[in-house]
């Protein structure tokens, strides 16, 4: 099992911070657009940030009793939480793409994220959810979860690019190699603590770089919807 320090530990709340305020941004850009996307995209946003502030306070919690204290649900719960987030994200953000180059009217937006969701939920009940004890389900989860965090960084850099925000569509990208980066990192048999906090200082940079460009994203959209007159909002 792994170990934490308390400083490590209270670190790992600021890239869960990070992330929750990029994603409010990511939501209410959605919401400027269209409020029922926005009703989406907001879902999506808090279920992330339910996960992140869960698996951080699981750390904490680890740090502040020396291990004796485990709450698993906390640390392997937040794959439910994310990947139905992160889901919901990337079809908010997919719909608002659509609309915004005239591709698409909105119809039944639920229906895409119901069968992703519906399928993933029988795929992990088939393969030993909700037992902790078992991986399959968790990776089940883990992929629906990167799959959705891709889509939606994706989407996010198309619509940088679309309104010539570059320098936000490098730092969109930065954010997601990062998240890569850290994966692979955390496949390392030896966590040591220096390497814990050489992973957190990257997550960090990498969920402020995000909240960064989010906000600046968001900024541009949410004007260009104001002074619209209702070409762009829904």
């Amino acid at each position: 099992m792994e170990t934490y320090t308390l400083g490590l530990a209270l670190e790992d709340f600021l890239p869960v911070i990070f992330s929750s305020i990029g994603l409010y941004f990511v939501s209410r850009m959605v919401k400027n657009v269209n409020a029922r996307l926005g009703q989406m995209a907001t879902i999506g946003f808090i279920l992330v940030s339910i996960g992140g502030f869960l698996k951080a306070t699981w750390k904490l919690t680890m740090a502040a009793t020396n291990a004796q204290t485990n709450i698993a649900w906390f640390d392997k719960g937040m794959f439910m939480w994310m990947s139905v987030g992160f889901t919901l994200l990337a079809f908010a953000l997919w719909f608002m793409s659509e609309i915004r180059s005239g591709k698409r009217q909105l119809g039944r937006i639920w229906l895409g994220p119901s069968i992703v969701l519906g399928l993933s939920l029988v795929a992990i009940l088939f393969t030993g959810f909700p037992d902790l004890t078992v991986n399959t389900w968790r990776f089940i989860l883990l992929g629906v979860m990167t799959i959705g965090n891709v889509v939606m960084v994706v989407l996010l850099i198309q619509q940088a690019r679309y309104n010539n925000l570059n320098k936000m569509a490098w730092l969109f990208l930065a954010n997601i190699v990062i998240v890569f980066v850290l994966s692979g990192l955390a496949r390392m048999p030896d966590q040591s603590i220096p390497l814990q906090w050489t992973e957190q200082l990257l997550n960090t940079f990498g969920q402020g770089a995000f909240a960064y460009a989010a906000w600046k994203l968001a900024g541009v959209i949410s004007s260009e919807s104001v002074t619209a007159t209702g070409q762009v909002r829904v």
